[in-house]
């Protein structure tokens, strides 16, 4: 009996470990305009934006819709590995000579760096809220002309 009490409890704590590990930024992120301060950008900026993040595997797949100010589509479709890695894209690719790399600090905390021909042009900070409803990115880089440019944008958590 003793046993099979501390086997339960082993396993419980088990179980509890692994949600707890479970990385906060898995879920689906709505786009909050009012909150966010979204950086000069070329393309019209979003008139709502949502993200569904997943764990698959080793990955994170990401899976962003909506549509902007001029009525155009945001479809993309990216995936990383869950620690650090080149960014891929399977829908939505961004222009040629960008890329990113993705870079997980601690769960719920990551930077992705955006780089234009192997030079780096800009850092996202992303940070999930410890109640784990927001989803913080601070954008800074430079723009087209070299000029450096900030950004806030913030995600609820649907």
């Amino acid at each position: 009996m003793r046993t099979r009490l501390f086997v339960a409890a082993v396993l419980v704590l088990e179980f509890a470990t692994m949600a707890m590990a479970a990385d906060p930024s898995v879920g689906t992120w709505k786009l909050n305009l009012a909150k966010s301060k979204l950086p000069p950008s070329a393309q019209a900026p979003p008139k709502e934006e949502t993200q569904v993040v997943q764990e698959v595997g080793d990955e994170m797949q990401v899976t962003v819709t909506g549509i902007r100010t001029d009525g155009s589509a945001i479809s993309d479709k990216h995936s990383s590995s869950k620690h650090e890695g080149l960014v891929t894209f399977q829908k939505g690719a961004p222009p040629a000579g960008y890329s990113a790399i993705y870079t997980l600090i601690a769960p719920g905390d990551s930077y992705t760096t955006i780089l234009q021909d192997g030079k780096q042009i800009a850092v996202v900070h992303a940070v999930v809220s410890k109640d784990g409803k927001t989803n913080r990115w601070t954008i800074t880089g430079m723009d087209a002309q070299g000029k450096p440019i900030e950004g806030l944008e913030i995600w609820d958590r649907q």
